[in-house]
This record gives structure tokens, C-alpha cells and sequence, in this order.
């Protein structure tokens, strides 16, 4: 299953991409990633998630609130994407470790789809 989900994100063609969101909701129990693909969008969706860490480099100043950035000034762009399975007491999950400089995007969760 993991390698069938390994083809799936290689073949999402995310490198280079602009996220243009990050959203996590319902307490961190999802958390959606939508970035650019030509003229349409591709979306990460992962839920029933247990861990979520987003860490932004310091080095990258917040001059302007992300809020108030159009598209086109959005710094973030997808640069790797891993997937292991990994297991926590005794059930599996899937841990994702996502480069999208300047945030480092960490999360365990029960399912992952791509829109």
C-alpha cells in the first residue's frame, strides 16, 4: 500500500509547485494542502491526524501577514514530499514530511487522499 501511495504523490508532479493554502481544522484532525498544477489545483487532504508540526524558518522574514499576500507573493513551494508507514501503539500510520520553503511540514495520520 505504501509504495501504491509513494507513485501517487511522484505522480502528483508537486515540485516547484506554490502552495497557495494550508488549512488544518476540527481540533488538528485535518489538514489540507492545496498548491498549483498549471491552470488547476491539486490538494493533499489528511485526516484523522495525530501529529502536526509546521515550523517556518526564521531566517524568512513575515514582512506582510500571509493573510494579505495575493497568489502571486506567496513564498512557499513544494520542494519534497515523503511518506513512511509507521507504527504508534499498535496501529499503523502514515507519517508525511513535507519541504515547502521556508515551512517544514511534519503530520501523522490515519488517511491521506489526493484531490
Amino acid at each position: 500500500m505504501i509504495e501504491t501511495l509513494k507513485k501517487q504523490i511522484e505522480d502528483s508532479y508537486y515540485w516547484d509547485a506554490r502552495v497557495k493554502a494550508l488549512d488544518c481544522n476540527y481540533f488538528g484532525d485535518e489538514v489540507k494542502l492545496v498548491y498549483e498544477d498549471n491552470d488547476e489545483e491539486i490538494i493533499y487532504q489528511f485526516e484523522g491526524c495525530y501529529k502536526i508540526k509546521i515550523e517556518h524558518s526564521i531566517e524568512c522574514p513575515k514582512d506582510t501577514p500571509s493573510k494579505e499576500l495575493r497568489v502571486t507573493q506567496i513564498p512557499y513551494f513544494m520542494q519534497d514530499v515523503e511518506v513512511n508507514e509507521v507504527i504508534l501503539g499498535d496501529k499503523r500510520y502514515l507519517e508525511f514530511k513535507i519541504n515547502m520553503y521556508p515551512i517544514e511540514l511534519y503530520i501523522v495520520c490515519s488517511k491521506f487522499t489526493i484531490c
